[in-house]
């Protein structure tokens, strides 16, 4: 990886220790992601920590009994994702979904350097327990969305979130996409998604959604 990527790392994760941001200069692997890309899904093995640099992708537990997807929370830049960091650690494999919502760049760090980084860097033990509990809150909110929340409410915050990731108002998805990503059907999300725009709060598109706000 070029050492152009040093600064990017500093401004986007706050890395100030040199002999770390050496070695992720030295070690980790710049790579591009597409739109659309599957970066892990349950059952697969880890062979890297993400350290995302730009674009977004979502996390989500899948159902493959019922087809359905339970959305968990996005991946931004200056995140990575604490699921893989486990993996990585522990040996165990991916229990969970990862899709690219828009192109990604992101340094791959294998995972014998992201597991040793533990002990010889305190900064990166440091970002690896940051990162655990802020993914551990979002998994928190997303509990808390199913149970405690109307679907509709649920609808629109993820509408919102979706479209701010987007710097814009609007969101890209089908509504059978939605329904997936709530862990609904396509029938109670077009009619809720209906309502909203009865309220004049958006409008909609063929696979696109406008936020009026």
């Amino acid at each position: 990886m070029n050492a152009m990527y040093s600064l990017d790392l500093q401004t986007q994760f706050g890395f100030q220790d040199p002999d770390l941001l050496a070695d992720i200069v030295k070690h980790g692997q710049h790579c591009t992601f597409a739109t659309g890309d599957l970066i892990a899904e349950p059952g697969m093995p880890v062979s890297f920590v993400p350290l995302i640099l730009k674009g977004n992708l979502r996390v989500m537990r899948r159902d493959e009994e019922n087809d359905r997807e339970l959305f968990l929370y996005f991946l931004t830049a200056g995140s990575t994702c604490s699921s893989t960091i486990n993996c990585c650690i522990t040996g165990k494999k991916v229990t969970v979904e990862v899709v690219v919502e828009e192109e990604t760049d992101m340094v791959c760090i294998p995972n014998q350097y992201a597991s040793a980084w533990i002990k010889t860097h305190p900064e990166w033990l440091e970002f690896v327990l940051r990162s655990y509990q802020l993914r551990f809150e979002e998994a928190l909110h997303a509990l808390d969305e199913v149970a405690f929340r109307q679907l509709d409410e649920r609808l629109w915050n993820f509408l919102i979130e979706k479209a701010r990731l987007n710097d814009g108002n609007i969101v890209e998805m089908s509504h059978s996409d939605l329904a997936q990503a709530l862990h609904s059907s396509r029938e109670v999300v077009s009619r809720l998604l209906k309502k909203l725009e009865s309220e004049q709060r958006l409008t909609l598109g063929r696979n696109r959604i406008q936020i009026l706000r």
